[in-house]
């Protein structure tokens, strides 16, 4: 009885009062992270070989881009120049592990095992070695809250390879690896097969990251824009490591914005 009548004042507490609310909120964050943490690392110590097999192959990816820096200078060709382009002092790339991933929901989110004290900050990009992955929206000290490109919320500017035509792309909410490219004009030369890659607009991503393909293009009656179907490059289903962006001038950018739109008001 002791022990119930003090569980119901704790669950009082806690509802009605703002900072003990808070509080609770950020301790329980903390928990389930740790708890998620350490669940993820016995799994990762059961698949130990495959999961060190993975990491070489990855490294001497990177290496092998290292070694050849002359990519940087081409701004066009896949996602090693997104890679490359962190050797220029405008993007950073932290990396970070997935604890905690859902693709069956309509509104999906990651959960990777770094944050603040890491380096990482909101509104930061996420990427893999197969595209992009989402949008880090909260961070805690140890760990990060990512919204999944699988996110009916998402929305990534992008572009399609070597025409320069640019639009939203976004989740259909079904399949995991189909999207919807929006705002694509009429007279724009797209066709089945088109590569799709990100802008480097929104500040989030750099340009160039690849998104998908082009798997299928057709025009509504009257309509002034495609609806063009795209296959995700990204398998969000099969992702164990990351890449959080960090965009060094991004902050910059967005308060000068901000101040032409003022001058224009």
């Amino acid at each position: 009885m002791f022990l119930l009548l003090e569980t119901i004042c704790l669950v009082l507490v806690v509802r009605y009062n703002q900072r003990q609310n808070a509080i609770y909120t950020y301790t329980a964050n903390e928990v389930s992270g740790f708890l998620q943490k350490v669940g993820s690392d016995a799994y990762e110590y059961l698949e130990l070989k495959e999961r060190n097999d993975s990491l070489a192959k990855v490294n001497a990816h990177l290496l092998n881009v290292l070694a050849n820096k002359k990519m940087v200078v081409s701004a066009t060709r896949d996602i090693d120049t997104a890679y490359t382009s962190s050797l220029l002092p405008q993007y950073t790339f932290i990396e970070a592990k997935v604890i905690k991933n859902s693709i069956n929901r309509f509104h999906n989110y990651l959960v990777l095992n770094k944050g603040r004290r890491d380096g990482i900050v909101p509104h930061s990009g996420v990427v893999t070695g197969q595209g992009v992955a989402g949008i880090v929206r909260n961070v805690s000290n140890s760990t990060s809250a990512v919204m999944s490109i699988l996110h009916q919320q998402t929305r990534i500017s992008a572009r399609i390879k070597g025409k320069g035509f640019f639009g939203s792309l976004m989740w259909k909410g079904s399949d995991a690896r189909i999207f919807n490219l929006k705002d694509i004009p009429k007279h724009a030369p797209v066709v089945r097969g088109d590569t799709i890659e990100t802008s480097g607009y929104s500040g989030i991503f750099p340009e160039s990251i690849m998104l998908g393909v082009v798997n299928k293009v057709w025009m509504e009656p009257g309509s002034n824009y495609y609806n063009i179907e795209v296959q995700s490059s990204t398998d969000m289903s099969n992702i164990s490591y990351v890449y959080v962006v960090n965009n060094i001038f991004r902050t910059e950018a967005e308060q000068l914005e901000q101040a032409v739109l003022k001058e224009d008001e």
